[in-house]
């Protein structure tokens, strides 16, 4: 790749490293050589994922969408470029805190504060514009003015983070088929990711506390080379205590902090970003979080809200569109096994489904998917659909869901009803019947 050129105008002049998922270049502009930026090249092994265009979409909506001082900034991206699919970031120029850690091993007390309060301001904006990261380690953050009195750090790759408002239940969690995928770093990965859990932010600060860990001791908290046992690990086991890998010197409350963090379940740890960074100087006696605060920064982060949806049961544009909005309390896992009933019960099958959005089709007659294929002569026949009775027409329905507060299992549903194309209804008050009837059904199911 080194010569050539990304987005038809950054040339690259040496590959900075490769990890699971893509190789990063230094590259400069063809106008303006002298301010370098870094390319992002995504591998091909990753790229021919069938979801691959949806994730990497999504790391470009939310880098795009998130702006701070102590994060790597997105200046373009292109999914199809000759090259591959790649992102243009500004350039850092510093060391990875992995390439740190090889350099010292550990570092006091103090210094770990201080590059914590960096870390968790960008955090905190990033979960407060709901994004998580899902996988924070050293190799993605940055020393700034290393071994020096203006020493810092700089967040990269909030890549496939995605928006933490728009829960994604997969497919594969609502037909019972498939893999679930799974983001993240065995050595920093939390629990809940390997469980399957619905991870919100506070997966985020598991890592970070692997990191804390790492940090101080100089090792980490689970070091097994066999895979399986490192993540059962995670699961399974408590990190040895300081006193145990000699690392005594450190106090109680400052382990307390990051055993805390390290704790198995969510609901268990700091609850924010900004709770551990504030823990943790308190821990020291210093106050590491105003201590890093940027100056003059206000968040630019963009918050998406969902369309306002028309009126229960009135549609101006279709009269057979029906919307309803209602709020289901119960965490996103659960709300999956919920919906995968409902489907299964209804006659239905899920079409798809997005970080946000869920589409299903209802009461489909038996052999409708056949005789919708074909062409020329065979066309004609697939225009002779199985018939159905006059109000027993199938329905598509539209899910589109928002999660408010990442830390609440609250969720706002919009529950879009429509007919299918081939089956249009006829008695519009038949139709509304029946509509509300799955609408009250679905709410049942999700305990709304």
């Amino acid at each position: 790749m080194v010569g050539t050129t990304a987005l038809g105008k950054y040339r690259l002049l040496r590959s900075l490293g490769t990890g699971s998922t893509a190789e990063v270049f230094l590259a400069h502009p063809l106008k303006f050589p002298d301010y370098p930026v870094v390319v992002k090249r995504i591998h091909d092994t990753v790229s021919e994922h069938p979801k691959f265009r949806q994730f990497f979409e999504a790391e470009v909506r939310s880098m795009a969408n998130f702006n701070h001082p102590y994060a790597v900034r997105l200046l373009e991206a292109a999914v199809d470029d000759p090259i591959g699919p790649c992102l243009v970031m500004e350039y850092v120029p510093g060391i990875t805190l992995e390439e740190f850690l090889a350099r010292h091993r550990s570092l006091q007390p103090e210094r770990v504060g201080r590059l914590l309060g960096y870390l968790c301001h960008t955090l905190q904006a990033a979960h407060d514009a709901g994004i998580y990261h899902r996988d924070l380690k050293p190799a993605n953050l940055m020393v700034l003015h290393a071994d020096t009195d203006r020493e810092s750090l700089k967040v990269m790759d909030f890549g496939f983070a995605g928006f933490a408002s728009k829960p994604h239940i997969q497919l594969a969690e609502l037909t019972g088929h498939g893999p679930i995928y799974a983001i993240g770093t065995p050595r920093y990965v939390s629990p809940e990711m390997i469980r399957g859990d619905r991870v919100d932010s506070r997966s985020d600060l598991y890592s970070v506390g692997v990191i804390l860990y790492e940090l101080l001791t100089g090792r980490l908290p689970f070091s097994y080379a066999v895979q399986d046992k490192l993540l059962a690990a995670h699961i399974n086991e408590s990190p040895p205590r300081f006193s145990r890998i000699g690392c005594g010197f450190i106090t109680p409350a400052l382990e307390g902090v990051v055993q805390l963090a390290l704790s198995k379940y969510p609901n268990e740890r700091h609850q924010s970003a900004q709770e551990l960074a504030v823990m943790f100087g308190h821990a020291l006696g210093e106050n590491h979080w105003e201590a890093t605060m940027p100056e003059g920064w206000e968040s630019r982060a963009l918050k998406t809200r969902a369309p306002e949806p028309a009126p229960a049961g009135r549609a101006p544009a279709d009269p057979f569109h029906v919307t309803y909005v209602f709020e289901a309390f119960l965490p996103e896992r659960l709300a999956a096994a919920k919906l995968r009933g409902f489907v299964e019960d209804y006659g239905g099958q899920v079409v798809t489904s997005e970080p946000g959005v869920i589409r299903m089709q209802l009461g489909l007659p038996d052999g409708y998917k056949e005789a919708s294929q074909g062409s020329g002569i065979f066309g004609w026949f697939a225009a002779r659909r199985p018939s159905v009775p006059q109000g027993h027409e199938p329905i598509e329905l539209e899910l589109q869901m928002d999660k408010p507060d990442p830390g609440q299992p609250r969720l706002c549903v919009v529950a879009a009803f429509r007919p299918i194309k081939d089956y249009p209804p006829k008695d519009q008050r038949q139709w509304h019947d029946r509509c509300d009837k799955l609408h009250l059904a679905l709410r049942q199911y999700l305990g709304a």
